[in-house]
């Protein structure tokens, strides 16, 4: 009987303990999967900031390259710019080209497209910028030379100016001094009152003004082997101590023209001059009383005055 007692009390304690390990292992497995759930939530977390992270990184990367793009763009357009206002004229039909792919390549940074691609455009862009430049810079070297060559040419032209101004002075010079040279000269020249003695008509020289009845003037006419040589004019005038000129009347028929002024003379006579002395006389008769006092006397060819002298009456 106690037997049987104890195995019944066995069986209930063993009845006891069975719900008891069924609800440990249950508790046990909701753990691990919790710890699972957790280690997963965290494991996403981390995943999750890390992508963040990678992609605020990149974004941040993104920027400076844009700003290096935008900035390097900037600088290349800036270059040219300065380069296209010097040689506006030039590069007019070109700058199109270049504002077309400028213009490109910042809608590529703003849209923030693949930074090679990018890169390929702004590598184009500076190609073509360079081209450009290059060519200008070419074309600018060559206008400098032309530049040069045409101040070179120009002083060379105003050297040459300055040395035939200096010829055509030391012509105007050389052919005043060979005009001066070949004007005639008169010298030894008198001039003198006469009248006529006697039945004889012997001449005498008088300088009673009012015994005078004529003026002679001889004077000799120097040898010039440079004049030219040929029939000559000469004129003599005579001014009184009034200052008038004696002469026959004041037609022109008795006037002369020197230095575009036209001159009453008192006497004149034509002579062949052959490069070689030659005296010549020149006689004025009264045609009226004779003053008293000095007489101016002038000996004229067409081209020069070539001798004066005076006397005097008393």
């Amino acid at each position: 009987m106690e037997n049987n007692k104890n195995t019944n009390q066995n069986r209930e304690k063993q009845g006891e303990n069975k719900p008891e390990k069924k609800d440990f292992k249950v508790y046990k497995i909701t753990i691990i999967a919790l710890i699972v759930i957790v280690g997963t939530l965290v494991f996403m977390l981390l995943t999750t900031y890390q992508s963040l992270r990678d992609t605020r990184v990149e974004k941040v990367e993104q920027i400076e390259y844009s700003d290096e793009l935008k900035t390097e763009l900037d600088s290349l357009m800036y270059e040219y710019t300065s380069f296209k206002h010097q040689h506006d004229s030039i590069l007019h039909d070109k700058d199109s080209v270049i504002q077309h792919q400028a213009r490109e390549v910042e809608r590529l940074i703003g849209q923030q497209a693949d930074y090679r691609r990018i890169r390929r455009q702004l590598d184009y862009l500076r190609e073509v910028a360079q081209d450009y430049v290059v060519k200008i810079d070419s074309l600018y070297q060559v206008a400098e030379v032309l530049r040069f060559e045409r101040d070179e040419a120009r002083e060379e032209a105003a050297q040459i100016q300055d040395y035939a101004s200096e010829l055509e002075k030391d012509r105007e010079e050389l052919s005043t001094k060979v005009e001066v040279a070949s004007a005639l000269r008169a010298t030894q020249i008198s001039a003198s009152g006469y009248r006529t003695r006697g039945f004889t008509g012997r001449e005498v020289e008088m300088d009673r003004a009012g015994r005078v009845e004529y003026v002679r003037v001889c004077f000799t006419i120097a040898e010039n082997p440079i004049a030219p040589a040929g029939t000559r004019n000469v004129y003599v005038r005579i001014a009184g101590p009034d200052e008038k000129i004696l002469r026959v009347s004041d037609e022109d028929e008795y006037a002369f023209v020197h230095n575009q002024d036209t001159l009453q003379f008192t006497a004149s006579k034509q002579i062949n001059y052959q490069n070689r002395s030659k005296e010549v006389c020149l006689t004025w008769d009264r045609h009226m009383e004779y003053m008293e006092g000095d007489y101016l006397v002038s000996i004229f060819t067409d081209e020069h005055r070539i001798g004066e002298t005076a006397f005097t009456l008393r």
